[in-house]
């Protein structure tokens, strides 16, 4: 590219995860209780270890779980990846002005003629 976003900078590399096996199962640490209303839906206690085995395709926010070997869907709202960090906050700008426009700043010589 011949140009970058003043302020901007590169997105910092995935966090190391040790909460993967090799079955790609992933555990998580249930935030609040749930009282699962329908006869497919996990009960869990804020605390419990749960399996994640991945989300639903069809119900976002929902995922595949397991706790003390039952199996049933949890709300990805009641509970946090094993691991997972919060997003980083984003980056400072120095663009202050109001009208959503952003700035560049050339990196490179551009004279604009086809190639």
């Amino acid at each position: 590219t011949h140009f970058k976003l003043d302020g901007a900078s590169p997105p910092p590399p995935p966090a190391p995860s040790n909460n993967n096996n090799n079955s790609g199962k992933k555990t998580a640490t249930a935030t609040t209780n749930f009282d699962g209303r329908d006869a497919d839906e996990l009960t869990f206690k804020a605390g419990d270890k749960i399996t994640i085995h991945g989300e639903l395709e069809d119900e976002p926010g929902w995922f595949n779980a397991e706790l003390n070997g039952k199996k049933g869907i949890a709300p990805g709202t009641h509970f946090k990846l094993d691991g997972a960090s919060p997003p980083p906050p984003p980056a400072p700008s120095n663009n202050n002005n109001n009208s959503g426009k952003k700035t560049a700043t050339a990196t490179t010589n551009f004279d604009g003629r086809d190639a």
